[in-house]
């Protein structure tokens, strides 16, 4: 009898082992919180995956000597693999469904947006909509569904996969490290499950012809620039496009110290909504904020680095049509005066950079 080789079946049951014990801890955080002691729930995890281990030595011996059935433990440890990835996956989408996900404190969304820790920033705006959460949640489902079954499951892993590396993405930017590693193992078991299939997927992709039918150029030079002009002609319009230039030196968010119109030195008004706190100048952009962040002025500037002149054609709100024409003079640190004119008034502001902005 030929021996089957021993590497599928310690792979699947080493890729089960690491996601099981994972998938498990999860499963019962989500059913008891914290109600659970982490000692036992760790306990009995790390007791999972370290006998999974250890029993892979055990096969091995008995492979080497025959009294196992190689192909069909293989066989099992992939299907759990598949088991545990659909159980994650619905239990995901569920928990989508009862809005245990993309929750954030009504408190905090009255926070400045650079003040919002990266996690709640994107549970906010992919919480914006909870219809669009309700879709992610139904692909999550649906994937994990079509995982169990074996006409499906190749099906099943093509709709994971896109998903998983977009929230892959996603969690590498806004996330922390432990989360970063639980969404990469899941995304490799499903790349696992895909590769399984790796001959089938060859001769679907790259051997057998499709049924569509086939237009052929008669001069087969006119094909091949045909295919080139889709990476030429968007080379090309990028090319020729305008782009705003980052001017460094004035970038970024100032706080502003003192502002005078005509001479009249705003800070000492006994109205002090109105008053002038913020100046906020990026690529594109710059902005007079008030206290009331719902008030404020924005503008398309161009800027002379040579002679420090702004010019600053407001757009907002709508009834704004004066344009600021003035000079930024450097001062001490981060210390920046402005002076020049605004709808005929005469502008002066004082002040600091806070943070700039240097990308």
């Amino acid at each position: 009898m030929e021996r089957k080789p021993f590497s599928p079946l310690a792979l699947a049951a080493f890729i089960a082992a690491i996601l099981g014990a994972i998938v498990f801890t999860r499963a019962v955080r989500v059913a008891v919180g914290e109600n659970i002691s982490p000692l036992l729930l760790y306990g009995i995890a790390l007791g999972y995956l370290f006998t999974v281990l250890t029993l892979i030595f055990v096969w091995k011996s008995k492979a080497a000597k025959g009294t196992i059935d190689v192909t069909n433990y293989t066989a099992f440890w992939q299907n759990a693999v598949r088991y545990t990835l659909a159980l994650d996956m619905i239990m995901f989408g569920g928990q989508k469904f009862c809005h245990l996900q993309f929750y954030v404190p009504l408190g905090m969304l009255d926070d400045p947006f650079t003040a919002i820790p990266n996690e709640m920033l994107m549970w906010a705006f992919m919480g914006r909509y909870h219809s669009m959460v309700d879709i992610i949640a139904c692909i999550e489902i649906l994937g994990g569904a079509l995982l169990l079954f074996r006409k499906t499951r190749l099906v099943g892993a093509f709709v994971l996969l896109p998903m998983l590396l977009n929230i892959m993405l996603l969690d590498l930017y806004y996330l922390n490290l432990l989360v970063q590693v639980y969404v990469a193992l899941e995304l490799l078991a499903v790349i696992y499950l895909i590769l399984l299939e790796y001959r089938r997927l060859v001769d679907f992709f790259l051997v057998e012809k499709g049924n569509s039918p086939l237009y052929n150029f008669r001069i087969k030079g006119i094909s091949y620039a045909v295919k080139a002009s889709a990476i030429i002609i968007p080379a090309i319009a990028l090319a020729v496009h305008e782009y705003p230039i980052n001017y460094t030196e004035i970038t970024g968010k100032y706080e502003v110290k003192r502002v005078f119109i005509n001479n009249i030195d705003q800070t000492q008004v006994p109205c002090r909504d109105s008053v002038l706190t913020h100046v906020f100048i990026d690529r594109f952009d710059l902005v007079l904020g008030y206290p009331d962040y719902r008030n404020k002025v924005i503008g398309r500037y161009k800027y002379n680095p040579e002679t420090k002149q702004i010019t600053v054609a407001f757009q907002y709100p709508a009834t704004m049509k004066d344009t600021l024409t003035a000079t930024i003079i450097p001062g001490n640190g981060e210390m920046k005066t402005l002076i020049g004119k605004i709808g005929g008034k005469e502008l002066k502001i004082e002040m600091e950079r806070v943070a700039p902005v240097n990308n």
